[in-house]
């Protein structure tokens, strides 16, 4: 049987208030993947893999992106990926306008454009290779950068 936490439990690990969670999980934002009945005496249990959506949410709130954009980004991010990818494997990116994720291929894609493609460049690389380059065509020039 799957782990899961309790509501409260929820609450503690990821710092949001018990009236956030019933709300984010009643307007179906997100899911208590495990068990999530409705009605008094019962108790939503939520998976690992729902704490993580869960904070998440509460980043992207935090950085002012609006719950609407969450909701489409969510349910973008499940149809660009599928869902042989856990949300723990991909990295989420904000500028406070859009949602962008890293696909598995290292492509940048808007998830609140229907999975539009993003140009962008890691730049770590692109100095590795341009001092590799310039060392195979100056090796006299990075030794006397180095000195």
């Amino acid at each position: 049987m799957q782990q899961g936490y309790t509501g409260p439990e929820v609450c503690k690990i990821t710092g949001i208030t018990y009236r956030q969670l019933d709300h984010w999980t009643t307007s179906s934002l997100i899911n208590a993947s495990i068990r999530n009945l409705k009605g008094s005496g019962f108790h939503r249990i939520y998976s690992f893999q729902d704490i993580i959506q869960i904070k998440l949410v509460n980043k992207l709130r935090e950085a002012g992106v609006s719950l609407q954009k969450i909701r489409i980004a969510l349910k973008n991010i499940e149809k660009v990926l599928g869902d042989d990818i856990s949300i723990s494997d991909v990295s989420v990116f904000s500028d406070g306008k859009s949602i962008y994720v890293i696909s598995d291929n290292d492509q940048m894609i808007d998830l609140l454009k229907k999975g539009q493609a993003v140009f962008g460049i890691s730049l770590g690389p692109v100095h590795s290779e341009a001092e590799a380059k310039i060392f195979s065509l100056y090796p006299d020039k990075v030794s006397a950068e180095n000195a």
